[in-house]
């Protein structure tokens, strides 16, 4: 199992540096797609010793990697929100005005 165990691991590594390319491009729905393909992988047996737990360490650093691009990402989403809605509320006025 061992060599099975971190073949998975280490392609859901892969996956999750693909990942990170994509969210560093705001590809966000390429992350979803792979993520999709990631999860089986991360939850496939492993062995337990100190490759995996290598592994598992450097999953880890890209998860927390990409939380903070997903951070970033929803507070830039929000911010150009407000600025839409404060944009439709001032031409609403106007055409209010101008009506």
């Amino acid at each position: 199992m061992s060599a099975a165990g971190h073949a998975a691991l280490e392609q859901a590594l892969a996956l999750s540096d693909s990942m990170l390319a994509a969210a560093r491009e705001d590809r966000w729905d390429a992350v979803v797609e792979l993520d999709g393909r990631r999860q089986p992988l991360l939850h496939a047996g492993h062995p337990r010793d100190p490759r995996s737990g290598s592994l598992l360490r450097q999953l880890l650093e890209r998860n927390t990697e990409l939380l903070a691009l997903a951070g970033r990402a929803r507070e830039a989403a929000a911010a150009a929100l407000g600025r839409h809605s404060h944009a439709h509320r001032a031409l609403r006025a106007y055409v209010g005005l101008a009506g």
